[in-house]
């Protein structure tokens, strides 16, 4: 298994490499491909515990969201997402009346949850230098990752959350974050030799906060298949599972860069 998850990384996260140097039309398609997908996935473990979601719904929804990031608009584009979702979802219930109240909040969180927080690729693109900060998500969520599972199979002892995740550990979770913000502070260096002039302090910084999320947001995944009652999301990508199952901790490391970015402003 080891081998195989190996394997789709060497040849998958070149490809996102790509995506995110070419950046642009690319990364917009990327982003809306891994919405849908996730989404899919998404009701696909609420199927398997029987909840009712409004699929057709959520992928017109999902869709318009991206459309509009073509279009010459300037109001709230998330806003109007969460609004959409909202109001639709209760007049459709007002109509029919055939779902509870948890079926409709199933089908919001799904869609708050994977194409609203994914999209904050797109936010952090846009910024200052954001060729650039976009790398950090992903960068920050792999080397968590990658520093928690080896730190945690050598030297984990105290598991962290067995009730969702058995394997986790703390020493791995501290491990993942001392990774995340050794490698943010890694590449913080590289790219101001490169030309930008982001001071060290926000790379180590992001890379501690974004330790933290990424591990909250692969805990976060691992709930809720634990309550769907399956393993994995999928089998699309072999020997990591489906889409969520790979970009989980990126649904929160977005927003976190984008956010945190926005906040400091002209400190840079």
């Amino acid at each position: 298994m080891l081998k195989i998850r190996i394997l789709s990384a060497l040849l998958g996260i070149p490809l996102i490499m790509l995506v995110l140097y070419f950046g642009g039309l690319y990364l917009y398609i990327f982003a809306a491909a891994v919405s849908l997908i996730g989404l899919f996935e998404y009701y696909r473990a609420m199927s398997n515990i029987n909840i009712h979601t409004n699929k057709v719904f959520g992928y017109i929804s999902v869709a318009l969201y991206y459309i509009m990031f073509l279009l010459p608009i300037t109001f709230n584009r998330p806003g109007f997402l969460i609004a959409l979702s909202v109001i639709t979802l209760l007049t459709c219930e007002i109509i029919r009346q055939k779902d509870s109240i948890a079926e409709i909040s199933v089908n919001i969180l799904g869609i708050t949850y994977i194409p609203f927080l994914f999209s904050h690729i797109l936010f952090i693109e846009k910024l200052k230098y954001g060729n650039v900060l976009v790398w950090l998500p992903f960068l920050t969520a792999w080397f968590t990752d990658t520093s928690a599972y080896f730190i945690g199979i050598y030297m984990g002892k105290t598991k962290l959350c067995p009730g969702i995740s058995p394997k986790k550990t703390v020493e791995g979770a501290l491990g993942g974050i001392a990774g995340a913000v050794l490698f943010s502070l890694l590449t913080g260096t590289i790219i101001n030799r490169l030309g930008t002039d982001i001071r060290l302090i926000h790379f180590l910084t992001t890379g501690f906060i974004c330790g933290i999320a990424s591990e909250l947001g692969d805990l976060a995944a691992s709930y809720i298949k634990r309550y769907a009652g399956i393993k994995d999301f999928g089998n699309i990508i072999p020997g990591h599972g489906g889409i969520l199952d790979r970009f989980d901790s990126i649904l929160f490391t977005a927003p976190v860069i984008y956010y945190y970015f926005v906040l400091i402003g002209d400190l840079i």
